[in-house]
């Protein structure tokens, strides 16, 4: 049963804040302490407790996952996701575990309920798992609570729309081909609060339109309430990428130990340095 306390601090705070202090029984004093310091600080809730050493951080992080992603994964056989979304429905899957982790340092919960659009682009440079990267991350950002956008920009391969289950006729060539309609590009898939823009059409001049045009900006013009995007760029041609990307909030790189060349890496990383696109990390598969 919920203290009186925390009944009226469910009128005052965010579900995640009134999460936080369900879990870790936060009083009327250590309230008070807590926005005491806000308004003195400007601090966020998050940032506040863990500052005045009310919860420790790591407890923080493991309330905020546990609320997160309890009720979302999915049966891969009822709804015909792959079995390669692991993190769909496999949450102790290794693969699952590497990408929670990292997902834990690009996306806080209270910037993806109050802040903007994020852009993550994903791309591989000598191994073709990009696909399975930026699906399963993207599932795992999802099972936040918040909707969000995987967008499959891998022309050379696409992928998505296979994984997921579903069949839609417009995508990414549609809004690089100035789509009237942009919101008619997004097909909601069987993972909760995760919809999917898949390549789309073939088009002419590929090249040439993905470098005329900012896919990230089409992208952050969509008017769905989303509120984060993973974009899967694939195993292509570093110039192609660096286009992807360009406007994008930062890029991963998915990398394989003795597959991946130097020389390709030399070829893409002045490129985004060019386009302004900050690399986040990268991701070593195998």
């Amino acid at each position: 049963m919920r203290s009186s306390t925390s009944r009226s601090a469910a009128d005052r705070y965010s579900d995640v804040e009134t999460a936080l202090i369900d879990a870790n029984r936060l009083g009327r004093e250590e309230l008070d302490r807590i926005e005491a310091y806000r308004a003195r600080t400007g601090a966020s809730f998050t940032e506040a407790v863990v500052d005045l050493g009310v919860v420790p951080p790591e407890q923080v992080q493991r309330t905020l996952a546990t609320r997160a992603e309890a009720g979302t994964l999915i049966d891969p056989d009822a709804t015909g996701v792959s079995r390669a979304v692991v993190a769909a429905y496999d949450p102790d899957n290794p693969l699952t575990v590497k990408l929670r982790a990292l997902r834990s340092s690009l996306f806080a919960i209270e910037d993806l309920e109050r802040g903007d659009l994020r852009v993550i682009v994903v791309a591989a440079v000598g191994t073709d798992d990009a696909p399975g990267v930026a699906a399963n991350l993207a599932t795992l950002v999802a099972q936040l609570g918040q909707p969000g956008l995987l967008v499959d920009a891998n022309f050379a391969a696409p992928t998505h729309h296979s994984l997921f289950a579903v069949d839609p006729v417009e995508g990414v060539t549609s809004l690089l081909s100035g789509a009237e309609d942009r919101e008619a590009t997004v097909t909601e898939t069987p993972v909760p609060n995760l919809s999917l823009i898949a390549a789309g059409p073939a088009i002419a001049a590929l090249p040439e339109t993905v470098e005329r045009v900012s896919l990230v900006e089409q992208i952050r013009a969509i008017r769905l309430g989303h509120r984060f995007a993973i974009v899967d760029a694939g195993h292509q041609p570093p110039e192609m990428i660096a286009a992807i990307a360009r406007g994008a909030d930062g890029l991963l790189l998915v990398i394989e130990r003795t597959q991946t060349p130097f020389a390709a890496l030399d070829a893409l990383l002045p490129r985004l340095e060019a386009a302004d696109v900050p690399v986040l990390g990268s991701i070593l598969i195998r």
